[in-house]
């Protein structure tokens, strides 16, 4: 099923201590009460079918600043395992302290194995921090509500090829019944 949606979120957000917003440019925000109002419209193609689409557009306020959100992606289910989705998405935001965009571009592969077995792999290039992190989740469901995860996480820096961040997860579920 398709749908196209208009709406409008309100977020209030208080940092108790300054952060870099964009670390590459110098930009802080400073500690205080912001409160946000983010307006949008959406649209996606019935996600069942064999090819979809789906698109965003977002304006509003952001800290002491304003934002527009642009994104766009596509999905193929190619056939009863393979999933394959491609986003971009791009963030032009305007502060007293500075102004940056932000290009993200993620690509999403889910493999099933069984209807109790899967992979699922992230890949996102953030070209403003100029970084490519990735995800790779292997789950089995080894009983009802009761999974078996392992995750391979990395960030690497796309100027020097460094790695960042590197980790290996092991997480179990399981569902005890009283």
């Amino acid at each position: 099923m398709a749908f196209f949606e208009f709406g409008a979120n309100r977020s209030i957000e208080g940092p108790a201590v300054p952060f870099p917003i964009n670390a590459r440019r110098g930009i802080t925000i400073e500690p205080g009460e912001y409160a946000f109002n983010d307006y949008f419209v959406t649209f996606r193609t019935n996600p069942a079918a064999r090819l979809s689409a789906n698109g965003r557009y977002g304006l509003g306020d952001f800290y002491d600043g304003y934002r527009h959100v642009y994104e766009a992606g596509a999905a193929a289910r190619v056939n009863e395992h393979l999933n394959l989705t491609a986003i971009y998405s791009r963030n032009v935001v305007s502060l007293p302290q500075g102004a940056f965009s932000t290009n993200l571009l993620s690509s999403r592969i889910i493999y099933g194995f069984s209807t109790r077995m899967f992979v699922n792999a992230l890949l996102q290039y953030n070209t403003d921090a100029r970084q490519w992190t990735s995800n790779v989740r292997f789950n089995i469901i080894h009983h009802p509500l009761s999974d078996f995860y392992l995750v391979y996480n990395e960030q690497r820096d796309s100027t020097t090829n460094a790695f960042m961040n590197r980790a290996v997860i092991a997480k179990v579920t399981q569902m005890i019944a009283f």
